[in-house]
């Protein structure tokens, strides 16, 4: 049974959103502060957080930073929550910061659900190591090597390369990449999703691994 963390500094909406969460099977924890919020998860590591993005001691951009301070990734799953703060660019900075996605209060309660559902079977798929050939790829701890050699890689561009080698010789499209490892179909962020590629070409330092299917996505190809 999956845990998850609500974080809103209003009670009564956290408690609302955890009950919600709860009659749904899930295992629920309440933080009414960021501070609060980063002390349960030392204690106790959640499989996913649901994060209000305007508290009185630090907003969510601030507690992902906090979340990462160790020089390592956020090893769950973190959906921001946001009344007002959900302009595309307010969106950018907290994906950015390592949230996995983004969904404005108000959202009805079985979309809400099915976003909760996905995010956790994301993290299911990529807890698990994918080696093809001489190319490992563990998201869970951060790590992949081609050869021995470790690849220096971002979350992000770690995450898409193991979605694309899980997919080995099939086309992946642009927003399948945006929806599995920025958690959001805004279209703005294909940039991102190019200059991701553009990382893990630089890490894998050999052409052919990663081809452009010019006008729908990316198809991953295993090199001997």
């Amino acid at each position: 049974m999956s845990k998850l963390l609500v974080v809103d500094d209003e009670p009564r909406t956290a408690e609302l959103t955890a009950e919600l969460f709860r009659r749904a099977g899930y295992l629920v924890d309440v933080a009414v502060s960021g501070t609060e919020a980063l002390e349960r998860v030392r204690a106790s590591s959640p499989d996913l957080m649901l994060l209000d993005y305007e508290m009185p001691d630090m907003e969510a951009p601030e507690v992902l930073d906090q979340l990462r301070s160790g020089g390592e990734g956020i090893d769950f799953p973190v959906i921001i929550l946001t009344g007002a703060r959900h302009a595309a660019a307010d969106q950018v900075i907290g994906l950015d910061r390592g949230a996995t996605d983004y969904i404005v209060k108000g959202t009805d309660r079985q979309v809400l659900l099915a976003r909760v559902r996905g995010a956790l079977r994301t993290r299911e798929t990529t807890s698990r190591s994918v080696v093809r050939g001489r190319l490992r790829i563990d998201a869970s701890r951060g790590e992949a090597s081609l050869g021995g050699r470790a690849l220096k890689l971002e979350r992000r561009p770690l995450l898409m390369l193991q979605v694309l080698a899980s997919r080995a010789g099939q086309v992946v499209t642009r927003s399948e990449l945006l929806e599995r490892v920025w958690g959001s179909s805004y279209a703005g962020f294909e940039h991102s999703v190019e200059q991701a590629v553009h990382e893990v070409r630089r890490a894998l330092q050999e052409p052919g691994w990663i081809e452009t299917v010019r006008g729908i996505g990316y198809r991953f190809v295993a090199q001997d």
